[in-house]
Formats: structure tokens, C-alpha cells, sequence
């Protein structure tokens, strides 16, 4: 299930308009491979450690995961959502606006379309739609009564003090991916033609 839903979202950004080989067609092997290491990290903890002992893997490996892919890739890299964990995760207007209508969508029960952004400076920014896929999400960003163990939300307070970031169920919005890919160079200046 939750492969299938990550496939549907990323294929939809890549089928947003742009130019063969640009930001809608890179974007989702990027999102794609963020969230394979992001997720592959998470089991192996939930699986050693269980998910108060996981929980660290999200406030350290996961952004410098994501530094890292998007550095392999040339461009910057960010999860952010209305309903923080970490502070730095937090929307900007311009992604409040795209969370939005990411959540209109999915209330029409359609698949959220991503969006590409131009951004001021010229570079270019994919935001695809982060969904709750299922258990594995739902340990720490559950309902706290019935889906998250008694010992996490002591350690979810501990590393985070403003927590916003539980309360979620399946199927639910959770953020959003921003690729954003830098702006191309400008084209060479061209020499005048000495005149015959």
C-alpha cells in the first residue's frame, strides 16, 4: 500500500507540465529515493529499538539524509508541514498555499496534483503531497490513545518541546517534499558580427 500511494503521487508530479529532463521529471526519483532511505532507516529502528528509540532517527538521519540526497543531486531538499515536529519543517506561505490544495483534493478524493514553482531567484521547485501511508507513520504521528506505545509521547516531548505532529490517521496529509533545482545559467553573451 504504501509503495503504491508513493508511485501514484510521484507519478503524477512527473506528469506536470515541464521540459523533458527538467524538475517534473527528476523530482520524483528524488522524493522517490529520499523517502526509501528515510523509511528503510525508520524500520531498522522501529525493529531494534521500537519507536521511542526510533524517534531520533527522525530528529538527526533524516535531515541529513535529506541533505545528502539532494546534494548527490544537485539541488535542495526539505520536508515541511502545518503541523511541525521539527521547527525548521515548518510551511511558508507559498507551501501553505500548496498544502491547501493538496488537501482539497484529497477531500474530493482525487490524487493531489504537485505543483512547480518559480521561484524569485529563477530556480524552479517541485512540492509533491506527503500522505500518511499506514503503521509505520502512525507509531509516532498517531492518534496517542490508540496507535502510539505509552513511553513514545515522553520522548516525542523530550526532543521536540512544541510538538504539533500527532493526531493523524491514514490516509491523512501529512506535508509535503520540496525539490527545489537551481536556476539554469544565463545564456552566453553573444559578440556582434563585424559588419562586412
Amino acid at each position: 500500500m504504501k509503495r503504491t500511494l508513493l508511485t501514484l503521487l510521484l507519478t503524477a508530479c512527473g506528469a506536470v507540465a515541464g521540459t523533458p529532463g527538467g524538475p517534473a521529471d527528476r523530482a520524483p526519483a528524488i522524493i522517490a529515493e529520499a523517502f526509501g532511505k528515510l523509511s528503510a532507516a525508520l524500520t531498522k529502528a522501529l525493529a531494534s529499538e521500537g519507536p521511542a528509540g526510533a524517534l531520533p532517527v527522525c530528529a538527526t538521519t533524516a535531515p541529513a539524509s535529506a541533505a545528502g540526497t539532494g546534494k548527490a543531486h544537485g539541488v535542495t531538499l526539505r520536508r515541511a508541514t502545518d503541523k511541525p515536529r521539527n521547527p525548521n519543517n515548518a510551511v511558508t506561505d507559498e507551501e501553505r498555499k500548496a498544502l491547501s490544495a493538496f488537501a482539497a483534493s484529497l477531500a474530493k478524493k482525487e490524487a493531489p496534483e504537485p505543483q512547480l514553482i518559480i521561484n524569485p531567484d529563477g530556480s524552479v521547485s517541485c512540492l509533491a503531497p506527503i500522505i500518511i501511508p499506514g503503521a509505520l507513520c502512525l507509531q509516532c504521528h498517531g492518534n496517542e490513545a490508540t496507535d502510539i506505545a505509552p513511553e513514545t509521547p515522553a520522548v516525542i516531548r523530550k526532543l521536540y518541546l512544541h510538538d504539533k505532529a500527532t493526531g493523524y490517521r491514514s490516509g491523512d496529509l501529512r506535508g509535503l517534499w520540496r525539490v527545489t533545482f537551481p536556476a539554469p545559467p544565463p545564456p552566453p553573451a553573444s559578440t556582434p558580427k563585424p559588419n562586412p
